[in-house]
């Protein structure tokens, strides 16, 4: 639920920014610069924590870290209601992203550990439905009550999840990890289904597998520097990265926050903020329809499609903009074209990029440095989106929204190519065959490297140079 209350962060500025430029905020009064800074403070908050949300997590375990986000969240909120000034949101935004990061980095190890075996693989799609859910929560509420009653609507969740989470145990690996087994025994047992005093051998067995695997883990060094000088683990890092970084760069960042300041009105068939909120449906319905396909279709294909559309729908946005600025008679004609656009660019994000990189990043990578990984990837993901997010409205105000979707087009068609060349199948593959890929990938792109043309130079009487 951490994850959900992190999706309504992001989906607040969606509702808030029109509210601002309109001037519903009450005593509160931002300019374009402020509220720029606004939304991608959230950004900066997230780049920083992945840095120290492992270290606490193997400190103090999974169970309070993310407990503690509870209080977080909740401080976050009342800012916004009872502190009615920019240096206020700053903070708060900041704090959002703060908990954001740390559950980006710690929820997914929670899950993993209390998961049982045959449940653990769609756990990857667990992360993009809450947020995406997050997002419409508040998309749906925010046109129709005033901002201090969104605010005070979205302070109440991080509170129940807080009243929920404490009653939940810790998490059996990290118990077994401390040198705590009857507790580990314990918790295993709730998380099952299982009576307190019942010697379930099913249960038993598979705590003696954990005890097998935390002591294997504990053997295998987990150094950052394993991500760069392993070469198997460069060319996976370099994929993820690659993925995370088109995933916010491609545009949805920009596209969650400033729906209500980018597209035209009057809007076509049904209000602009109608709009908005089937966005974030679409975000989530789709989300479904891409992990029906993605084992079927596989991941790389389906991954570059993805990106590649979203490459083709940011250019079309761009088109609209550049005509609605230079040909202003006949612009208004095609206003339905960024709205098409809007809700064709959440389905195609949804079905690939959206959640593919997750996919990826339980799937490439050993044990021992998958929460290395973790950590960069939420780093990278933090990083464009605050960049996507601080430069869109200034060049935007500056140099119109075609130059900034004309931009986000680049950076689709730029991660389609390196995904289609360097990216590899990991569909129906067990972790010893994707391995076994990434080694042949790895020893491939040697060998092409150090191979070179042999050229034969032949001199002929008439002192002519035949090259052959």
């Amino acid at each position: 639920m951490s994850i959900f209350i992190s999706g309504m962060w992001l989906g607040w500025p969606s509702s808030a920014s029109e509210k601002f430029m309109k001037h519903e905020t009450g005593e509160l009064h931002v300019t374009y610069d402020q509220l720029s800074w606004i939304v991608c403070m959230m950004d900066l908050g997230n780049f920083i924590s992945p840095l120290f949300g492992g270290y606490l997590m193997d400190r103090f375990g999974r169970k309070k870290v993310i407990a503690a986000l509870g209080p977080l969240f909740i401080v976050s909120w009342s800012l916004t209601l009872f502190v009615p000034n920019t240096v206020a949101l700053y903070t708060a935004r900041l704090m959002a992203g703060l908990g954001k990061g740390v559950s980006y980095t710690v929820v997914p190890v929670f899950l993993g550990e209390i998961a049982g075996v045959d449940i653990r693989g769609a756990l990857g799609s667990v992360f993009t439905i809450q947020l995406s859910g997050g997002v419409l929560f508040e998309v749906i509420i925010g046109p129709y009550v005033s901002y201090q009653t969104l605010n005070a609507t979205s302070a109440v969740v991080p509170m129940l999840f807080f009243i929920a989470f404490i009653w939940v145990p810790e998490s059996p690996y990290y118990l077994l990890k401390v040198g705590r087994p009857a507790d580990a025994a314990r918790c295993l047992r709730w998380y099952r289904g299982c009576d307190a005093g019942s010697g379930d051998d099913t249960v038993d067995a598979e705590l003696q597998l954990m005890e097998v695997n935390v002591r294997k883990d504990m053997e295998n060094g987990s150094a950052f520097g394993e991500l760069f000088t392993n070469p198997n683990n460069f060319r996976a890092l370099a994929v993820v990265v690659v993925a995370c970084a088109g995933q916010r760069a491609g545009g949805i960042s920009s596209l969650t926050a400033y729906s209500a300041l980018i597209l035209p009105e009057p809007s076509p068939i049904m209000g602009k903020f109608e709009f908005i909120i089937a966005f974030a449906i679409v975000l989530v319905i789709v989300n479904f329809v891409g992990l029906a396909m993605v084992d079927r279709v596989g991941r790389k294909p389906l991954l570059i499609a993805s990106v590649a559309g979203l490459g083709v729908v940011t250019f079309v946005f761009g088109v609209y903009y550049f005509a609605a600025e230079n040909f202003p008679d006949v612009a208004p004609a095609f206003r339905w074209v960024p709205y098409a656009c809007h809700t064709t660019f959440a389905a195609t994000f949804s079905i690939g990029i959206g959640f593919i990189p997750v996919v990826f990043l339980g799937e490439m990578f050993p044990v021992n440095v998958r929460s290395r990984c973790s950590a960069f990837a939420s780093v990278t993901l933090a990083f464009f989106s605050f960049l996507s997010n601080k430069t869109f409205l200034v060049v935007s105000h500056e140099y119109g929204y075609y130059t900034m979707f004309w931009t986000f087009s680049a950076v689709n068609f730029a991660c389609a190519y390196f995904l289609h060349r360097y990216a590899i199948e990991t569909t129906n593959k067990t972790f010893l065959e994707i391995q076994e890929i990434l080694d042949d990938s790895v020893r491939n792109g040697l060998r092409r490297r150090r191979k070179r043309p042999e050229i034969a130079v032949m001199y002929d009487n008439s002192s002519r140079v035949n090259i052959q």
